[in-house]
């Protein structure tokens, strides 16, 4: 499957995935549960029967079960006359906020019949879809809230840190970021870190370490930062069953807390200056002390005097924790490299033997970004083997001799050959003529 195909799936699976989230959180009455559809269905314009099968297919089999199926008629023709399409496009330019169900009616007095969703898809194809039409949105006042339970909420967010002495070259220093998740409801600090680099691994291993310790959240909460805002995190947070919600650009007073605790560490960076760390490791380790003695275990103002720790050691909300293989497959990384004429792919300068018979195919290879001694090679949407890479030039069917235990040569075997060969040809030239002894000419 072609990379752009895979992407388009997995789009799909995410939209899919975002409608139906507010569904699957747990303790929702049935009346909660009508009030919950109503609402999707009138704002995604879907039917209650395909509502329900997107929640029937994520209970049964995940995430996974959430991508579309190919369609059997991909690529055929299909009986739409082009007219009816270029008139929906033409009456949806005019007024853009006339909805499908409009437009459906108007085709039907030009004698056109087309499905409502054949038509929002086609309009959608040619970017005129209601819901990406912009409206001038007006400026309101943000509200602070608070959610009730550990893990219905965590907020992240990323913050530069101290500069560290450069490593790989003497005299410079290189800059240091704090990446940091925070329980909502009770202020502690799942996990947080200082790395070296804000490239998307520091999420990942930041975000496995925080659920290893606490559990799973119910929710996410990021801005609108490259990495936050994934492919892969979004994948991650919805085979965890984590519904991941991103904040509007601009807004860091919607994630008050984080930020909050951002200007907090401020006091752990300025300590640090005077300590003067020479290492990412030295860092951290300091790092870890403050943040357990000087923000977690320590009474928190909006907790009535107790610490972030002691308030969600106290709270009643049961804790989720995925299983080891569960939390390993959430955090493999994708891709889909083109498979080479040897029958073998390249990845992070690795290689790697997938089978002659994959030669011109693409592969989805499956991998974790911190252990690339063994990674998973899919086709077909099946898992096909597990593979290591390969260490080129550790076998060779003509083996040579050592050379030290070969003696060293004092004449040139193919020069002494070549003065033989000449000899005799020489020789065969001049027939019956000779050349004497003395080397007198005998004509």
């Amino acid at each position: 499957m072609e990379k752009q195909g895979l992407d388009r799936l997995r789009e799909e699976g995410l939209r899919r995935y975002r409608i139906i989230a507010p569904l699957l959180e747990e303790g929702l009455a049935e009346c909660e549960k009508r009030h919950i559809r109503r609402f999707i269905r009138n704002r995604e314009g879907l039917s209650e029967r395909t509502l329900r099968r997107y929640v029937a297919d994520f209970k049964r089999g995940g995430f996974d079960a959430l991508l579309p199926r190919e369609r059997k008629d991909k690529g055929a023709c299909k009986a739409i006359p082009p007219q009816a399409l270029g008139l929906a496009a033409e009456l949806r330019r005019e007024l853009p906020g006339r909805s499908a169900e409009r437009i459906q009616q108007l085709l039907v007095s030009e004698g056109y019949s087309i499905a409502r969703s054949t038509l929002e898809r086609h309009l959608r194809q040619q970017g005129l879809s209601g819901r990406e039409i912009k409206t001038e949105q007006k400026q309101v006042a943000s509200r602070r809230f608070n959610r009730v339970g550990r893990n219905t909420l965590w907020q992240a967010d990323l913050k530069y840190g101290p500069y560290l002495p450069d490593p790989d070259c003497i005299g410079r220093k290189t800059r240091t970021y704090l990446l940091a998740m925070i329980d909502d409801a009770t202020r502690l600090v799942t996990h947080a870190e200082f790395y070296d680099s804000q490239k998307l691994p520091i999420l990942e291993d930041t975000l496995r370490k925080a659920v290893i310790k606490c559990g799973l959240p119910d929710n996410m909460y990021v801005d609108q930062g490259k990495i936050f805002i994934s492919q892969w995190l979004r994948l991650a947070c919805a085979k965890l069953r984590i519904r991941h919600v991103a904040a509007k650009p601009y807004s860091a007073q919607s994630k008050g807390k984080i930020e909050r605790f951002n200007r907090t560490a401020d006091e752990f960076i300025q300590e640090a200056n005077l300590e003067k760390p020479q290492t990412l490791e030295q860092l951290n380790g300091l790092f870890r002390a403050w943040l357990s003695e000087g923000y977690n275990h320590r009474e928190h103002s909006a907790l009535a005097g107790k610490t972030p720790a002691q308030a969600f050691a106290q709270d009643g909300k049961p804790l989720r924790f995925p299983s080891p293989e569960a939390l390993r497959e959430a955090f493999l990384w994708e891709k889909s490299p083109k498979v080479d004429k040897a029958g073998c792919i390249s990845l992070a300068g690795l290689r790697y033997d997938v089978g002659v018979e994959y030669i011109r195919k693409r592969v989805l290879v499956r991998y974790d970004p911190f252990d690339l001694s063994v990674v998973e090679i899919w086709h077909g949407g099946e898992k096909k083997r597990l593979v290591s890479p390969i260490n080129i030039g550790e076998y060779n069917q003509n083996v040579k001799k050592p050379v030290e235990e070969l003696e060293k040569a004092s004449q040139s075997r193919l020069l002494r050959l070549f003065a033989s060969e000449s000899k005799k040809r020489l020789k065969q030239q001049l027939g019956a003529f000779r050349l004497s002894e003395e080397g007198s000419d005998n004509v």
